[in-house]
């Protein structure tokens, strides 16, 4: 039996439930996928975003224009986190998600339908610009809620879990990628400029609006229901306070998973096609390969993670990932590997991290403020290697003249990666 830990240091035994509801635990997971979907197809459409809100003579500096914007979303996911956590560790975690989904719901829609810069001029980008930053704000908790949910939920098969949540949220970022290669297939690029992008940003605000009501029939967790600790009145502040080793450790924990997915299901399809030479279509096809695999993998490495310590396997993935990212990105651009076969093992690599990180990061926190210490960790992670990422890719493209210089900063990122875990069982207050 595994042990935790309250706010003074004195062990506890989590709650344990009689039978896993995995129902719940997927139902708790939907609104992962449909939020990083909803997220996500921002960075997928970012050339059309670009040409819509931000012309420019320079195609370049509209695109540097869009994916500052993009960043933006990433930024203000810490300040979403801690106005989400705070609630979901003194209010409960159902309420939380519930309000995060609902607003995401609502942002993306209007997302779909405001007027271009050529329509209405400056106010255009200002508003794409305030609906990117609240999206960001919802997302920066939703996420860290959805892991909480189903740990607290499932405290016995947490690896799975967790991994259902990943996998649910990759299944989003899936669905997007596919959604883009539908357009771009029956579409015709200036259809595609003009209306095309709005389409996903409207089938994510209806899919939103069916998750909002399928989540009503959530309970509150096992966990915070029976918590005798009286919540903290300010949670975020406690955890910088007490546990700032296991708040570093979880921003180390999940920077690998954040650059990744930064790069490979955000940035990887517009680099295909403008940087590496590959067409749409074809780069399109091969990030879906790679999306999909990593979901399924996401799913086996969750429920091994179960069996033998998840610490190892996010350390097989870092490595891996350190070794291997460089010559991957070489390997794109002198077009020497078949790019799907090579995409196919990005996917099978990028589980291992993926698959893992969540149950680690839950593993680090009590439950009084485990809301608050996986938020903080997730978006500050977020903010600084995912949502950084497509802005310091390119500049190291500029600055180098190396095209394969992402690649470099993906293994950096997941060297430190490896270090923080490393150090993980050091502040685990469970063993994992």
């Amino acid at each position: 039996m595994t042990l935790q830990s309250d706010l003074r240091g004195r062990a506890t035994t989590p709650p344990q439930a009689g039978t896993i509801n995995w129902r719940v635990v997927v139902l708790a997971s939907l609104g992962a996928g449909l939020e990083f979907y909803d997220f996500i197809i921002y960075g997928i459409f970012a050339q059309y975003i670009a040409a819509t809100f931000f012309p420019s003579d320079d195609p370049m500096v509209s695109l540097i224009s869009a994916f500052a914007v993009f960043a933006i979303g990433y930024l203000s996911r810490p300040l979403g986190g801690l106005v989400f956590s705070h609630i979901g560790d003194r209010a409960g975690r159902r309420r939380s998600f519930m309000a995060s989904l609902l607003i995401m719901t609502g942002v993306t829609l209007a997302m779909a339908v405001v007027p271009s810069y050529a329509a209405i001029g400056l106010a255009a980008p200002l508003i794409f610009t305030a609906l990117r930053f609240i999206q960001g704000l919802c997302v920066g908790g939703e996420m860290p809620g959805a892991l909480t949910y189903v740990v607290e939920t499932a405290p016995r098969r947490a690896g799975l879990a967790c991994g259902i949540v990943i996998f649910c949220a990759n299944t989003g970022v899936f669905l997007g990628t596919s959604i883009s290669a539908l357009l771009h297939g029956v579409l015709a690029p200036t259809a595609m400029e003009d209306y095309g992008w709005r389409i996903a940003f409207a089938v994510g605000g209806v899919l939103g609006a069916i998750s909002v009501v399928l989540r009503r029939a959530l309970e509150e967790t096992p966990a915070f229901r029976s918590m005798r600790q009286r919540p903290a009145r300010l949670p975020a502040l406690e955890i910088v306070r007490r546990f700032p080793g296991p708040l570093l450790v979880g921003i180390g924990v999940a920077a690998l998973v954040q650059a990744y997915n930064g790069l490979v299901m955000v940035a990887l399809t517009p680099y295909l096609t403008k940087v590496a030479g590959y067409d749409p279509v074809s780069a399109s096809f091969a990030v879906n390969v790679a999306v999909g695999l990593l979901s399924v993998a996401i799913l086996a490495i969750g429920w091994a993670g179960d069996a033998v310590p998840r610490r190892y396997l996010h350390r097989i993935g870092a490595a891996a990932i350190a070794l291997g990212a460089y010559p991957a990105y070489q390997a794109m651009i002198g077009h020497s590997v078949d790019i799907v076969l090579l995409l196919a093992a990005i996917g099978l690599v990028g589980a291992f991290a993926n698959g893992t990180f969540g149950a680690l990061l839950t593993d680090l926190f009590p439950t009084e403020v485990r809301f608050s210490g996986v938020a903080l960790a997730y978006n500050i992670a977020a903010a600084i290697f995912a949502g950084l990422s497509a802005l310091i890719t390119t500049w190291l493209l500029s600055a180098t003249g190396d095209p394969a210089s992402p690649g470099l900063y993906l293994t950096a990122v997941a060297a430190f990666a490896f270090l923080a875990g490393l150090l993980h069982r050091r502040y685990a207050v469970r063993l994992a």
